[in-house]
């Protein structure tokens, strides 16, 4: 939970400051009124540089309800790390802007800002240079997901900022984590380059780099490099009754460093339900701050990709696998990062396996990006790819579907920027775009249904399950979710049956 501090030095200060910790439950508001004119009872009469330096390191967010300059003044001498100083932002008593002035980034107050503008109607003015450019922030880049910034690369830190705000070549090399880390409001510059290739590109061409990987031991670049590790590793843990803290700690060390893995990036531990009460095991996940999530045996019974499955196990406890079988229902994954690892200590025996959380990302969000190796898409004058509007008329082709795409200023805002392209791209990998079964899209430029965020309406040549339904929240399907639903389609399966159902609108029935 984020510590939130109000300030107010005036009588309108104190009554936007109340309009906001009212917005704010877990914000604590403070009121200073050395002379008690307006305050009231619960006013401070301290001066307001003693209050703030109090106050300053009890809060990770501070908000003041004054000018930037009195902040500056008053909170200069109380600066440490930019690491660890908490946020703080000005905002004018008339509740216009919303300026951060300390620990913009890793602090979290251009967040913040953004934040107190959304719910004061007010503009947060962002001075960072990667904010206002609308690049990418590589000190930030994993806050959201609760991603782990490699200590490591704290040195390369602002150089490899630099290189970004700068528009020099940098390569963003993911390995796992979840991918929707890129606004979808925009395209990614050209000077950003993304490579989900299992081993890093050649880096000579770029003067920076972001990794985001899962393992421990990385490439040794010449370039500036910042690390970002994702919670991406589930692990499956099994062991005999009453196995010491030290034995696992120790087994799960040695795990991690034969395979290359980095403790940072494990997300939870996992095992059979008859493990939940294993003292070891639940001090082990306490001192890593994980969860620690335990199955039943007939979960486990029905899991597919197990590698190692022991009759033994089978006997005593009812299932074939513990730590393969909890790691892969847990994380969702088809197969194994690494199979069944087994250890002893003390006389103690445990085994160990990883699975990585697939993380999938919507088709829009992905198509902002820009990959290693991929030239901008052309865009004609007039906004159209491909169009042609010379020669002779000819018959409207064929096509057994109409899908309706709207990209209104609403849609474009929820990520419907470019959707109708995009689908077209997608309708010619599955070879939908010609032939009995085409799919045509057409752009609309509203639908008249903002509400349901990013829309479409399909239309069949000849009426059938799927004729005539509104789809919406199409900014969050994912490629594989897009060619279900061209493949369900083209069969006339309803679209019920392959989409979330919160992607089909609700229609009221016919008068």
């Amino acid at each position: 939970m984020t510590r939130i501090a109000i300030h107010a030095i005036t009588r309108k200060g104190a009554e936007l400051a109340q309009r906001l910790a009212a917005e704010l439950p877990d914000a604590q508001l403070f009121v200073v009124d050395r002379q008690g004119d307006w305050g009231g009872a619960s006013a401070l009469s301290v001066p307001l540089a003693d209050h703030l330096a109090a106050q300053f390191g009890r809060f990770d967010q501070h908000l003041c309800l004054f000018s930037v300059g009195i902040a500056t003044r008053l909170l200069a001498p109380l600066l440490q790390d930019k690491r660890r100083d908490p946020g703080v932002v000005c905002i004018d008593e008339q509740g216009a802007f919303a300026v951060p002035v300390l620990s913009g980034h890793r602090g979290g107050a251009n967040a913040m800002a953004a934040e107190v503008a959304r719910l004061l109607s007010a503009t947060a003015v962002l001075t960072t240079a990667s904010d206002a450019s609308q690049t990418l922030s590589v000190d930030t880049l994993g806050v959201p997901f609760g991603w782990q910034l490699d200590p490591e690369c704290e040195p390369s830190l602002t150089q490899a900022a630099s290189a970004v705000v700068n528009g020099r070549q940098t390569l963003i090399w993911q390995q796992s984590g979840q991918k929707q880390w890129w606004h979808p409001e925009c395209a990614m510059p050209g000077h950003l380059c993304v490579s989900e290739a299992a081993t890093l590109p050649d880096s000579t061409d770029y003067q920076a780099a972001v990794i985001i990987s899962h393992q421990a031991r990385l490439p040794r670049l010449s370039i500036p490099t910042v690390v970002w590790r994702p919670r991406s590793l589930v692990i499956g843990i099994g062991c005999d009754r009453n196995t010491p803290l030290s034995v696992l700690r120790q087994g799960l060390t040695a795990f991690l460093q034969q395979h290359n893995l980095h403790l940072a990036s494990v997300a939870r531990l996992v095992s059979i339900d008859l493990k939940a009460d294993e003292a070891g095991i639940v001090q082990l996940a306490a001192e890593l701050q994980r969860p620690f999530d335990c199955f039943d045996a007939p979960t486990l019974d029905r899991v597919e990709g197990i590698e190692n499955p022991s009759e033994t196990v089978r006997r005593c406890i009812g299932v074939s696998s513990v730590a393969e079988a909890a790691c892969l229902h847990a994380s969702g994954a088809k197969a194994l990062l690494v199979p069944k690892h087994k250890s002893a200590g003390e006389g103690f025996n445990m085994t160990l396996a990883a699975c990585e959380l697939p993380f999938e990302e919507p088709l829009m969000s992905r198509s902002r990006k820009r990959f290693v190796g991929q030239a901008p898409i052309p865009v004609t004058a007039g906004g159209h790819r491909g169009l042609k509007t010379s020669g002779e008329a000819r018959p409207i082709r064929h096509y057994r579907h109409h899908l309706v795409v709207c990209e209104g200023g609403r849609c474009q805002r929820s990520g419907a920027e470019g959707l109708a392209h995009q689908l077209r791209q997608q309708l010619k990998q599955l070879s939908l775009h010609r032939g009995p079964d085409r799919i045509k899209v057409t752009r609309s430029h509203c639908a008249g249904a903002c509400r349901q965020r990013a829309t479409a309406v399909i239309y069949a040549r000849k009426p059938d399950a799927n004729h005539g339904l509104w789809l919406q929240s199409l900014e969050t399907l994912t490629q594989a979710q897009w060619q279900a639903l061209f493949a369900a389609m083209s069969l006339g399966v309803p679209l019920s049956q392959v989409l979330p159902p919160e992607c089909i609108a609700e229609q009221e029935a016919a008068p």
